[in-house]
């Protein structure tokens, strides 16, 4: 009886290693999806590229530019959607360096901690009262 349910364990195994050799031969490797964005308005542009996960992104690259000489800083960071009307934004990454300079950041990560099915970008300006804010599209995860 042993000996048949060893058998039958093996047999198994070697049909399921089978099955998954052919499934990787007929649709060769997944490859992750991209996703890029910018924002912008007449005194800052922002711009981001990363690659999706199913919680998050990786290999952010974001960039933000000072385009008006008015001596107030300007960040870019992202609005994550996690459903249910929960936004949550990202860090901010300044610029404080002045007009016409360009800050940028590379390698990021976010992990939203659960399924993430869109973001944007935001660039905004540091400027009295509320700060000025430009939003690109939602981008979507999928």
């Amino acid at each position: 009886m042993k000996g048949i349910l060893s058998r039958n364990l093996r047999r198994a195994a070697t049909a399921i290693a089978v099955a998954s050799a052919a499934t990787l031969a007929f649709t060769g490797t997944a490859s992750a999806a991209t996703g890029a964005a910018t924002a912008s308005g007449s005194e800052v542009y922002g711009s981001a590229n990363w690659t999706w996960t199913f919680s998050g992104m990786t290999g952010i690259n974001m960039a933000v530019r000072d385009t008006k000489c008015d001596g107030n800083p300007v960040y870019v960071f992202f609005e994550a959607d996690l459903g249910m009307g929960t936004i949550d934004p990202t860090p901010y990454r300044w610029n404080e360096s002045g007009c016409g300079t360009t800050s940028y950041w590379s390698n990021l990560k976010y992990n939203s901690g659960t399924k993430l099915s869109r973001v944007r970008v935001v660039t905004c300006v540091d400027d009295a009262g509320w700060d000025t804010c430009y939003r690109s599209g939602w981008q979507y995860n999928r």
